[in-house]
């Protein structure tokens, strides 16, 4: 899910935006597109030469707000080595003359033809060339962790100094694979992420594919074997690297989408001055003025990655959400499926109620538009309204559905922008169990309750009751589904504070059998401290 807010540039000129557009082919299916925001104008073209898919957003100089959403479901497979052919089929190097060809930054003569020649001196067929090219990228390109983005793959720069990120380790091989006369061509991407939510801003990826005849493109990146070389500390010998090396000659993992292809683009409208290197993130012009694509702070866009749930919903974190509704897209509802009473005293800002368990009689507050987008939140991971109300919402046809799982208590918890009302700091009385009765309840050895120290991990350490368990009052909400709610929970600090605000926050989450005790009546009762110093 990709969000654009460009809302701050100038306001008397033309805004123009292209994004990369993602397609499905035989390694990957892509469904669901939806596209939401405030632009004059938004198509989608192909540039002239690679066919490139791309979305075109345009907005008019008076546009005083300029904001867009796309996102889509990307299902990818993992590719594996092929079986290749005993004998290459026959030819014709004129049908791949722009797999061939030079580019801007990646030419084919001098330096870069005397080394091609020098790598592939005895190899007769394209794979044997392809094969030998790729060893060579493996064993003298390294990865700088200190290039920004992608790096811009200057080739002719990159043999004198050959460390760079993915655009540069993936343009190496192909302008040596093509000076060899091997069709080849980068592939530009976005790897996919591996956690339910994760922020993906910043993770454009491109490989490499090059062309065997009698068999089809096959897919290559030294520049994952340089990755991994680097943050796993493997030298060349090491059994981890000779295995990345075998897999990724010809094979990928599956969490990547490939976005496109293509290098020294005309865009499509085209854009204002030369040639875009590549299409890989975000470009945008403000009148003729190119916005800074690796700057996505100033350049204010986000793109983030959540995993699809069975039933058919997505999940998104506490950051996640809170850096969307920083960038104020026009299609978002929040909405509360708690009751009333709880959406009254407090919520997320600007979320509306509609009850999860009067869902069908208010469900006319959700917006018209089945691909608006909607995030669901209640009370927490225990708390199942939110997730029950996702479902409603899928079943009457909805086809953009969130769920904040994490829900109001953390999301108040970490400070996050609430709507309070008067009873939101009415103070409650808590059910308090004296030393002596906890003191009993310990010795009586039963599994019918969890006792919970809310201090810091310090204090715990120092000092703690016997058979507690630590989860600190500042982090209390979002680590409390390791609490069973069959159990009685039993909260304490020193001296009531922290014990209360967790005592609070477990009403909110739904438990009902819940105790406060106090550490200091604890020690002066005199009964036993257990310590768990390093």
């Amino acid at each position: 899910m990709m969000d654009m807010n460009l809302s701050q540039h100038a306001q008397d000129k033309e805004v123009q935006l292209w994004l990369p557009y993602p397609e499905s082919d035989d390694n990957q299916t892509i469904s669901n597109i939806l596209l939401h925001g405030d632009y004059a104008e938004a198509t989608v073209h192909r540039d002239k030469v690679f066919n490139t898919p791309m979305l075109y957003a345009r907005w008019d100089k008076d546009a005083t707000s300029r904001k867009l959403t796309l996102s889509f479901q990307a299902e990818r497979k993992e590719v594996t080595r092929p079986e290749f052919p005993a004998k290459e089929a026959d030819w014709n190097p004129e049908d791949f003359a722009k797999y061939l060809a030079p580019t801007k930054l990646g030419p084919l003569d001098g330096e870069v033809k005397k080394l091609a020649d020098k790598i592939t001196k005895g190899k007769t067929t394209v794979l044997e060339k392809a094969k030998a090219i790729y060893d060579w990228t493996v064993e003298n390109t390294f990865r700088d962790p200190e290039t920004r983005g992608c790096g811009v793959g200057d080739v002719c720069k990159l043999l004198k100094r050959p460390g760079g990120k993915c655009a540069d380790i993936s343009s190496v091989y192909v302008a040596l694979a093509r000076a060899a006369g091997v069709p080849c061509r980068e592939v530009l991407g976005i790897r996919m992420g591996k956690k339910e939510v994760q922020d993906i801003t910043s993770w454009q990826h491109c490989w490499a594919e090059f062309y065997l005849p009698g068999h089809g493109w096959v897919a290559i990146d030294p520049a994952d074997v340089r990755k991994k070389m680097l943050k796993e500390k493997l030298e060349l010998k090491d059994p981890k690297t000779e295995a990345y090396r075998e897999y990724f000659w010809g094979g990928l993992d599956p969490f990547r989408v490939k976005l496109g292809e293509g290098r020294d683009l005309v865009l499509n409208p085209p854009q204002h001055g030369e040639p875009v290197n590549y299409l890989m993130y975000p470009f945008a012009q403000v009148g003729e003025e190119t916005l800074d694509w690796l700057d996505p702070a100033k350049f204010s866009y986000s793109i983030s990655y959540h995993q699809l749930h069975q039933d058919g919903y997505a999940l998104i974190n506490t950051s996640a959400l809170k850096k969307l509704l920083d960038m104020e897209p026009a299609d978002l509802v929040v909405v509360d499926a708690r009751n009333p009473e709880e959406f009254q005293e407090v919520h997320i800002k600007g979320a509306i109620n509609v009850p999860q368990k009067s869902f069908k009689e208010h469900a006319d507050l959700l917006p018209k538009e089945k691909s608006a987008r909607i995030i669901f939140y209640c009370n927490g991971v225990k708390c199942g309204k939110s997730r029950k109300a996702a479902k409603a919402a899928l079943e009457m046809g909805y086809k953009h559905i969130f769920v904040y799982a994490e829900g109001m208590p953390v999301w108040e918890e970490t400070g996050m922008p609430i709507y309070a009302g008067p009873d939101y700091e009415k103070r409650i009385e808590t059910d308090k169990l004296s030393p002596a009765e906890l003191n009993t309840l310990i010795q009586s050895k039963t599994d019918t309750f969890t006792v919970v120290d809310v201090r810091g991990p310090e204090e715990f350490k120092k000092g703690h009751i016997p058979g507690a368990i630590n989860i600190p009052s500042p982090t209390f909400a979002s680590q409390s589904e390791v609490l069973d709610k069959k159990k009685q929970i039993i909260v304490y600090c020193n001296g009531g504070g922290r014990s209360y605000n967790a005592y609070r926050k477990l009403m909110k989450l739904g438990y009902k059998d819940i105790r406060q005790t106090l550490f200091f009546d604890w020690q002066e009762a005199g009964f036993p401290v257990e310590k768990s110093e390093e």
